[in-house]
């Protein structure tokens, strides 16, 4: 976040002018009128608060919309007072022709959509309220009573409790503001979920925290931060919603990803050219560094933009100076804009590319707990992916209430887009849709490694169990990246099949192998109106099926995405059950014109599925199974649910195993052995240290082994030995997620790059 110089001096010379001279008139009952010689002084010692007084003077000068007419007017009435009068008639006139002939109703765009208007209209009269004759002063607050109480409450919330608690403080009338802020606080957190995930869908709370049309949803807590309640840029979960918005529920190049009723290739933050309208963007500073650092790299990525204004209206500066007697402003730039890395919330995960760039590979997992509303679709533990500039799998996505959409003689209906999981990147069992929204959310995973980890989990709304996990197999300097999805179903009935949806962001998908492996170009069909795309690129995604299906249909539905619908083709994979379980293994690598992707070839072994990948002399088996038998495949032993292991030229790199044994060679073995299962990634010499990676246990004695290894740490920390022999040790792993690392007497690997 970049503070605007000599805040101390700016303290002393605003208190100077206090004392030369006293501030006259009254204190509004939102604006403060003691306020003004600090956003005087601010606009004189600031470029941007300059540049926030000139826009707003030219904005005031010409004829708009009721949010430019009032909320530049009001804001150029405070920074230019010399010429009031004209700023008053302004108001007045924006009054008289819109504010008292607006009509109010029940439908989002007669309630939601007006209420930024009364928003911006509310604080301008409460700025202009003591120039006003008592008469019109009483003809317009009985206006803006009467609109404001007509707003519907139980929809679009928080809209009409916002504007009635402004409306409670405008009139000075302190028990009904009390308890209408009681509702609004209600209302402000259904969007969101204490780790900051919305259940409505990442791009429709995007738009709801973002949009200028919604200043009422989006800017009222900021007003009551500059009132004196000092309870939202601290609250946990709005802090996690502004990170989650800007740096995960977007893509690396600033566009959504689809979940929930998400429009999709919307951009969120009002831009006009260079000129950003809504200050919802660069006020995240107010809720964390990440968050701000976050929401420059979409603003950037998104629009394009390496520098850019901020439109002068009254709430804006309210947002960005504050008040004096906190005297703490905030400025932005967009230079400032940091990529997001990989993170695990408890309802969603992100595992993201480790180098910054809007190309960087992006793969998600919703699975949603304790909260639903409207907008949720039927999404649980379904996955969003994007890669090399563009969208690659996407859910279904909307195009407003009960919209059915239709392309090329196609329709889809909205209740199957809304309301089917089929619509969505997950798993059903025996064909049947979920039996609601939720799930037992993200259950463990850890990143920062070079291959990163979660599991997501769904007991909730299917007749079974779903357990999801997926590994992201992070770029190298000689292999590319890929995410493999590794599903472990249990079933309540006898010879339930389990199907597998993946709906690719194009019309078409090529079979490349029938059962196993397909082929989808991310580009528009002549004559279609989507996919919605964001670059020249054309990157494409195989989709290896490395368990045998029993069947693979290529069904077709109608993609939404507002204004560029199109039909699609998605994969529907049908896998039976033994034992009432079914464990799958798909690998999802996306490619480009620079990016090739690896070779792949099914591989099985006893009960063992999945596939080989080839890049070069980079050789990567990834394979999963239910058993808890003891398998062999060429020099490796393994007793698992999920195993990745690489090799380069023929020797071990790295290896990842969620179970409880691995190991590589046979006469220096390198793996562990553990008395209860664990997640475990090693990176066999990781920076010179000897073998280092991520542990998740529940509590188990493991037996390490490993050239030379003498003791284990974790997080940093040397544990006891229970037992030690020439190269293995034995250690009591507690229950937790740790680092850990392999000690040995003899270090050091050219392998690190790997």
């Amino acid at each position: 976040m970049k503070i605007t110089s000599s805040y101390l001096k700016l303290v002393l010379v605003v208190f100077i002018c206090f004392a030369i001279n006293p501030i006259q008139g009254f204190s509004g009952n939102i604006i403060d009128t003691t306020d003004y010689a600090y956003w005087r002084q601010l606009a004189c010692t600031s470029e941007m608060f300059g540049a926030m007084k000139s826009s707003a003077i030219e904005t005031a000068r010409a004829e708009g919309t009721p949010r430019d007419v009032l909320g530049a007017n009001a804001l150029a009435y405070i920074l230019d007072p010399d010429n009031k009068t004209t700023y008053i008639a302004n108001i007045q006139n924006k009054f008289e022709t819109r504010i008292k002939t607006m009509k109010i109703g029940t439908g989002a765009a007669s309630s939601s959509v007006p209420s930024h208007e009364l928003f911006h209209g509310l604080l301008a009269l409460d700025v202009i309220r003591y120039d006003l004759e008592p008469e019109v002063l009483v003809g317009y607050e009985k206006i803006f009573e009467k609109k404001i109480f007509k707003l519907v409450l139980k929809q679009w919330r928080p809209h009409g409790w916002a504007m009635r608690m402004l409306w409670y403080k405008y009139a000075g009338d302190e028990a009904n503001f009390l308890e209408a802020k009681k509702q609004y606080d209600i209302d402000l957190r259904i969007h969101f979920l204490p780790d900051g995930i919305s259940p409505s869908g990442g791009g429709y709370n995007m738009e709801r925290f973002n949009v200028k049309e919604r200043a009422a949803k989006n800017t009222t807590f900021d007003i009551m931060e500059y009132m004196g309640y000092h309870e939202y840029y601290t609250d946990s979960g709005m802090i996690n919603m502004h990170e989650a918005i800007y740096g995960y529920e977007n893509s690396p190049f600033g566009r959504c990803v689809f979940y929930g009723d998400s429009r999709g290739s919307q951009v969120a933050w009002s831009v006009e050219d260079d000129v950003i309208v809504s200050p919802t963007t660069v006020r995240a500073a107010r809720f964390s560094d990440k968050a701000y650092k976050y929401a420059m790299w979409t603003l950037r990525e998104g629009t394009g933009l390496n520098d850019a204004t901020l439109k002068g209206y009254l709430a804006s500066y309210i947002v960005m100076a504050g008040s004096a007697a906190q005297n703490n402003p905030i400025e932005f730039n967009i230079a400032d804009a940091e990529m997001a890395p990989s993170r695990i919330f408890d309802n969603y995960a992100a595992l993201i590319g480790n180098k910054p760039s809007r190309d960087a590979l992006y793969l998600s997992v919703q699975t949603l707990t304790g909260k639903e509303e409207y907008h949720t679709h039927y999404e649980a533990n379904a996955i969003g992916m994007a890669g090399y500039g563009e969208i690659l799998l996407r859910n279904a996505g909307y195009d407003g209430p009960n919209a059915d959409v239709s392309a090329k003689g196609l329709t889809t209906p909205f209740e199957f887009i809304h309301a089917h999981a089929e619509s969505a990147n997950t798993v059903l069992i025996a064909g049947e849709n979920h039996s609601g929204k939720l799930a037992d959310g993200i259950v463990e995973g850890f990143t920062g490694e070079n291959v990163e980890y979660f599991r997501a989990s769904n007991s909730t709304s299917i007749k079974g169990e779903h357990l999801r996990d997926v590994l992201f197999v992070q770029p190298t300097i000689n292999a590319n990246g890929y995410y493999v999805v590794m599903d472990h179903v249990s079933t309540e009935n006898r010879g339930d099949s389990v199907n597998v949806v993946w709906h690719p962001n194009t019309a078409k998908t090529q079979i490349i192998q029938d059962k196993t492996a397909y082929f989808s170009k991310i580009k528009r069909e002549d004559g279609d109106a989507g996919p919605v795309l964001f670059g020249e690129n054309t990157p494409v995604l195989k989709t290896f099926l490395g368990t045998p299906s029993h069947s693979v249909q290529k069904k077709e539905m109608v993609n939404q995405s507002r204004g560029n619908h199109y039909r699609a083709e998605y994969l529907y994979a049908t896998y039976p059950t033994h034992d009432n379980k079914a464990n799958i293994l798909t690998v999802l690598f996306p490619g480009d014109k620079t990016h090739i992707i690896g070779d792949m070839t099914r591989i099985a072994t006893g009960s063992y599925s999945g596939c080989q990948i080839r890049q070069g002399e980079v050789v990567d088996l990834v394979l999963n199974s239910g058993s808890t038998e003891l398998e062999k495949y060429e020099k490796e032993t393994f007793n698992a649910e999920d195993i990745f292991y690489r090799k380069l030229a023929g020797k071990l790199v790295s290896y990842f195993v969620k179970g409880t044994s691995f190991k590589s060679g046979e006469d220096m073995e390198n793996g562990f052995k553990s008395d209860a299962p664990l997640a475990l990634y090693m990176n066999t010499a990781k920076n010179g240290k000897g073998s280092s990676g991520k542990i998740i246990s529940s509590g188990a004695s493991v037996t390490f082994y490993n050239s030379d290894v003498s003791s284990v740490k974790l997080n940093g920390n040397k544990l006891s030995n229970v037992a030690s022999g020439e190269n293995w040790v034995r250690v009591r792993i507690p229950q937790g997620t740790y680092t850990i690392e392999l000690v040995a007497n003899n270090v050091g690997n050219a392998l690190d790059k790997f």
